[in-house]
């Protein structure tokens, strides 16, 4: 799956070079769903505009790796926003990060995560889209992570339920 995804990352065509600013505001202007594979969330920019256009209802799926969960960043903070973002938890390393917003264009590069220095491209190939698109579907098909399951894995604490407390 890794190199899978760093093939697809490296032929996109029509790249153009954006900042990760630019692409957070660009972000918010989404109208149907976007798709956030980020390896750390740490770009406060990125996960601010995730909140905000879950906040305006668009649907907002954000990817991460597992690990994410005990690296901190802004993971707890975008995945207990509104409603509509929901989270989910890679078993394995993402390599590039990248963002797919109304399935229309694609938004990759380390600036997006963490290097904010870096470039940003963006393409609007349809392969491309597609593939990632059809890559990120089958991730998510087993459903997001509850969010007090992401507190639970951020803190240690066991995900199974709780017992019964007694009537008193």
């Amino acid at each position: 799956m890794r190199r899978i995804l760093c093939l697809l990352m490296l032929c996109a065509s029509s790249v153009e070079a954006q900042s990760a600013a630019d692409v957070a505001k660009s972000i918010q202007g989404a109208r149907r769903e976007v798709v956030a594979v980020l390896p750390r969330v740490m770009n406060e920019a990125v996960a601010a505009a995730l909140k905000v256009t879950a906040a305006r209802g668009t649907r907002v799926f954000l990817i991460t790796e597992r690990a994410t969960v005990k690296r901190g960043g802004y993971l707890l903070n975008v995945s207990h926003g509104p409603s509509g973002i929901n989270t989910y938890l890679y078993p394995g390393a993402i390599t590039t990060p990248w963002i797919l917003v109304d399935g229309a264009w694609l938004a990759s590069g380390a600036a997006l995560d963490a290097d904010l220095t870096a470039p940003v491209a963006i393409t609007r190939d349809a392969g491309t889209l597609s593939r990632l698109n059809l890559w990120a579907t089958q991730v998510t098909a087993a459903g997001p992570t509850p969010r007090v399951d992401l507190l639970k894995l951020r803190y240690d604490q066991p995900t199974r339920p709780s017992p019964p407390r007694p009537a008193r």
